[in-house]
């Protein structure tokens, strides 16, 4: 089973300033009241109107002006003001970038206990930003935001744990805070806990709880969540919960959002739609979408050369496999010894999975799907 998000875990979808810009946004107090209170040293006021000035919202935009005004407002310690600020430093939005002021700012309010702050400080200690490379360091103030609630932060928490990367590895402990974190509705949580259940690592093999948690992410904005319910209703073990038409379907939707955000076409999609086609029983398409996949790995320059020949391998033969009208089925994993159910996980519950026979993969008249 793919799965390509385990990275956005710890940096988020969105950047952290046009989060916070959003959050500061909510309230309707008039510009000319806010602009009194904040002369008046009222922090909340400053950091209000300074958002407003720096986005434009309800004001002439002023970014300048803007940001003196949110600098007012952290220098009170306001502590969603020094987050921000150090988002705009570390973004470089109304200011020059610096990543150095920008873990200064988010220090300030980490310590104070603002969980977006600790998240967003535990991101550049992990990856070495404006602080020394500190996995453990990470880890902590991951574990410090997950604790207080904060979804992506219990994501970022989990994907250390599941790897053991600055603290001890416990696939187990991973799986209940991607489950905390799905729970709230983080969608890479969501992508990364079916996976857990797809490979059986920290929980048993369990299919259809991974096809409910997949389905849930597909319900989201995100093409890779997408991606992976087509991926999963392509290639999935059980028979039972194939369904090729539908991953069809899937991998269309991925592909159109991803091509409406501005992305360029990813091999790993293309890859997912060959997968869909031949489950389909539409060989013919699925071989010309595999060979573009082929293409598009050979120009990829994100990989590294280990990874594209291992890949390269894996696309050859798939790509045999539709040669010889036959679908590309994942192997079925035995899963970790030992490992236990979560019993807080109601998806089952909360979502109505199709129930009924397989449907077959013979050979099917073309219909035409564009590579």
């Amino acid at each position: 089973m793919k799965n390509v998000w385990l990275f956005s875990l710890l940096v988020g979808v969105l950047s952290f300033a046009s989060i916070c810009i959003v959050q500061a946004q909510q309230g309707g107090t008039p510009v000319k009241e806010l602009q009194q209170w904040a002369e008046r040293g009222d922090a909340d006021a400053q950091f209000e109107l300074g958002i407003r000035q720096i986005t434009g919202e309800g004001v002439e935009k002023n970014e300048a002006e803007g940001l003196k005004w949110v600098k007012k407002a952290a220098e009170q310690n306001h502590l969603r003001a020094q987050h921000i600020l150090g988002s705009l430093y570390e973004d470089g939005v109304a200011v020059e970038k610096d990543l150095v002021k920008a873990a200064e700012w988010y220090t300030k309010a980490a310590d104070a206990g603002l969980p977006m702050a600790q998240h967003s400080l535990g991101i550049l200690n992990d990856l070495g930003r404006g602080v020394k490379k500190d996995p453990a360091k990470a880890a902590q103030w991951f574990q410090k935001a997950a604790s207080q609630g904060y979804a992506p932060a219990q994501a970022a928490y989990a994907s250390k744990v599941e790897r053991g990367e600055g603290v001890e590895k416990n696939t187990a402990k991973a799986a209940l805070w991607y489950l905390k974190s799905s729970q709230q509705g983080y969608v890479p949580a969501m992508t990364r806990l079916a996976y857990l259940y797809y490979t059986g690592s920290g929980v048993p093999v369990d299919y259809r709880r991974a096809a409910a948690w997949y389905l849930r992410a597909s319900r989201s904005d995100e093409p890779w969540a997408t991606n992976d319910l087509a991926w999963f209703l392509a290639t999935c073990p059980d028979p039972y919960l194939q369904n090729g038409d539908e991953a069809v379907q899937q991998a269309k939707i991925a592909l159109k959002m991803l091509a409406e955000a501005g992305a360029e076409e990813r091999h790993e999609m293309v890859d997912t739609m060959a997968a869909a086609l031949a489950r389909n029983g539409e060989f013919m398409e699925a071989i010309l979408w595999q060979k573009k996949a082929i293409a598009l790995l050979a120009e990829d320059k994100d990989v590294t050369d280990e990874e594209r020949k291992e890949l390269e391998a894996e696309f050859k033969s798939r790509l045999a496999l539709y040669q010889d009208q036959k679908p590309y089925t994942d192997k079925e994993e035995e899963g970790e010894k030992g490992a236990t159910a979560l019993p807080q996980d109601t998806i089952l519950q909360e979502e109505n999975l199709p129930q009924g026979k397989p449907k077959s993969s013979k050979p099917k008249r073309s219909r035409g799907t564009v590579v």
